[in-house]
């Protein structure tokens, strides 16, 4: 089940995932993509995150995240490659509204 963010179309700051749980012994993270799509339409918009790519800081996946449309919903998108050349996703439905 996707995890739930509430933000205001104005804000903007950096989102993390941990992956601890996920990782299996003696893996690690070694890069992040990172995509949003809007859950009104289905299309892609990567104009709610600063970057595509996940910042790898030890065992989480970090991006920031900007601006949205008032009243609607994103995926946001997180998929990592491990050292082992595992692939892992995760997902935040982000629900932008002015408050």
């Amino acid at each position: 089940m996707s995890e739930k963010l509430l933000k205001q179309p104005n804000e903007a700051y950096t989102i993390a995932f941990e992956f601890a749980g996920k990782l299996p012994s003696g893996a690690s993270l070694s890069t992040g993509t990172v995509s949003a799509i809007r859950l009104d339409t289905g299309a892609t918009d990567n104009s709610v995150l600063a970057s595509t790519t996940a910042t790898i800081v030890g065992t989480q996946a970090r991006v920031k995240i900007q601006a949205g449309t008032s009243g609607v919903d994103y995926e946001v998108t997180f998929l990592v490659t491990l050292s082992t050349g595992d692939v892992l996703e995760e997902d935040v439905i982000m629900q932008v509204i002015n408050l």
